[in-house]
């Protein structure tokens, strides 16, 4: 019996050293790839959406265009509070790297009920004011009433969609991605199924898939929080230790905060440009919704990365090991340069059997091809943003990445918007403030980081480092 407390407890403890064990292009690799598979399969049910809606109901296109004008709006109200799913899985895997069992255990009993108390005022929000943010949106007549329909029911599922990314999040910390990637392709399995179900068999059209969203949220709520219950060492749930604690609260809001308003800014931003998508019309709103799907399938990578280059950041330097960060560092900015080049290639070459897969109108086909060629000709500039944030955001500095975020994206594209579009309002030219402002905000991010990583490294022991450290240097 005692053999196997400790040999259970080195196997927790192990784990929980994962992120501090080089070499790590391939731990990279393993801990992000159920992270993309987890948001491919998102997506996927997302795309289920649109494709079902597209398919099957009557005017399909303005059912589509119905669905994805409302994620901006949900990106909006959603991400603020979001953000606080980086912070607590920068917080865990710092305490975890730092060998903190009790603090730990602190920060996962107080994420649960922040969780809860996040997805309720989510809730209230999206569904006080999606009638006003529609209507601010300027989004057609024939198109705002499934719009409310759909984002009224989405947002009943705020607390249950909240606790399930917290309750990842934590898993995470340690290195464990698969977990998170089983539960959602069970609960994800659901959706499409109860999609199928209530669009077809029903005729609930929007408001089918929004009932079908919210089921799955609900499922994939009650994996996550068994599978912390079931957890061994300091991740461990104990359903009647649920509290608040005050020190894990606020490191939490300290780093997620910052990081939710970061994401909230981008939806800002968006929400001001999907105004404009809407003043053409729904089938350009279609046609845009749709590019935009297929775009986030390249996107999941690029934010699969950076989690892990957040999580590996983050332990390493609450282990104080210096070599380390700077290893996590120069792989990740591999990985992420190659995917940048490969996903965007691939995705242009099969841009129109993919819109088809949306829609058969033409015009909404050529709509996602105008979208695709713009967005993803220099994604790498956003690859490259979101690395330098999530290696500040690993040192515990997640207000300073905000700030450059809000001048380089949200002032910018709205400057943009309100000048040279305004003097050729054309499709292209509001699409182009995206490139644009990935660019300029990534060099302002790229200047922050080597500042901020030398005041860093001077601060951790001295070690012998790698030529990796040069080679960064």
């Amino acid at each position: 019996k005692n053999a196997n407390i400790v040999f259970m407890k080195e196997t927790v403890a192990r784990a929980d050293d994962y992120l501090t064990r080089p070499p790590f292009i391939k731990k990279l690799i393993m801990f992000s790839l159920p992270l993309v598979l987890s948001a491919v399969l998102q997506l996927l049910y997302s795309s289920a959406d649109l494709i079902v809606v597209g398919r099957f109901s009557e005017n399909s296109y303005l059912a589509q265009a119905a669905i994805s004008s409302t994620h901006t709006i949900v990106h909006l109200i959603v991400n603020l509070f979001m953000g606080l799913s980086v912070g607590i899985n920068v917080s865990c895997a710092k305490s975890l790297g730092a060998k903190n069992g009790r603090y730990t255990s602190d920060i996962v009993h107080t994420s649960v009920l922040l969780a809860l108390i996040s997805g309720i005022v989510v809730g209230a929000i999206g569904i006080g004011f999606c009638d006003v943010i529609l209507e601010l949106m300027q989004s057609p007549p024939e198109v705002k009433g499934l719009s409310a329909i759909y984002l009224k029911i989405y947002f009943l599922g705020s607390p249950f969609n909240l606790l399930y990314n917290f309750g990842a999040a934590v898993l995470r910390s340690r290195g464990e991605t698969k977990k998170p990637l089983i539960y959602l392709a069970v609960s994800g399995a659901v959706n499409v199924g109860l999609n199928l179900f209530f669009v077809i068999v029903l005729d609930l059209s929007v408001a089918g898939v929004a009932i079908a969203t919210v089921v799955s949220q609900i499922i994939s709520s009650l994996m996550i929080v068994f599978a912390l219950v079931r957890e061994k060492g300091d991740l461990k749930l104990n359903l009647k230790k649920i509290r608040i604690d005050r020190a894990a609260l606020n490191e939490i809001i300290r780093i997620g905060i910052p990081a939710g308003i970061q994401a909230s800014l981008f939806s800002v931003s968006n929400v001001i440009i999907q105004s404009s998508v809407n003043s053409f019309g729904s089938e350009v709103m279609a046609g845009n919704g749709n590019s935009l799907s297929i775009e986030g399938y390249v996107g999941v990578a690029v934010e699969s990365l950076s989690h892990a280059a957040t999580a590996f950041t983050a332990q390493n330097y609450g282990a104080k090991n210096k070599r380390n960060v700077s290893l996590v560092i120069k792989d990740t900015a591999i990985l992420m340069t190659v995917i940048n080049i490969v996903l965007p290639a691939i995705t242009l070459l099969f841009r129109k059997p993919l819109l088809h897969l949306f829609s058969t109108e033409e015009n909404v086909v050529k709509v996602g091809e105008l979208r695709m060629f713009i967005m993803l000709g220099l994604y790498i500039s956003y690859g490259l943003m979101q690395l330098f944030v999530s290696y500040l955001r690993g040192f515990g500095k997640s207000a300073l990445p905000m700030f450059i975020s809000l001048l380089g994206i949200c002032v910018l594209r709205i400057i943009w918007i309100y000048t040279a579009y305004r003097l050729n309002p054309s499709l292209e030219m509001l699409y182009t403030s995206y490139p644009l402002s990935w660019i300029i905000t990534a060099i302002a991010q790229f200047i922050a980081f080597k500042k901020v990583k030398k005041r860093v490294f001077k601060s951790l022991p001295d070690e012998d480092l790698s030529a990796a450290e040069t080679e960064n240097n």
